[in-house]
């Protein structure tokens, strides 16, 4: 699914226009981005917790031998709560 079929379908589903929907998943996205950034963890009740690890910078050889140097990565985690697990299984 991509982010305007998303919107339009909560649109449809909460009546609310699609400007307010996109709106709310930019402030989401944006806090859950400031928070990852500081490898906060970020639980949204019924939902999930998104959890940020950090990987230190590392050197790799390419299958040609060259050395490549990779820079720290950040990567968020998602956790589903047991009640978003209930009805899906």
């Amino acid at each position: 699914m991509d982010s305007k079929t998303l919107i339009s379908r909560l649109s449809m589903e909460s009546g609310k226009s699609a400007e307010e929907i996109a709106s709310a998943i930019a402030a989401v996205t944006a806090t859950l981005g400031a928070h990852g950034a500081t490898l906060d963890a970020v639980a949204i009740p019924g939902f999930g917790t998104f959890t940020s690890t950090k990987a230190d910078e590392r050197i790799i050889t390419t299958p040609d031998g060259k050395r490549t140097l990779l820079p720290p990565a950040i990567t968020v985690d998602f956790k589903s709560s047991v009640l978003l697990r209930k009805p899906l299984s």
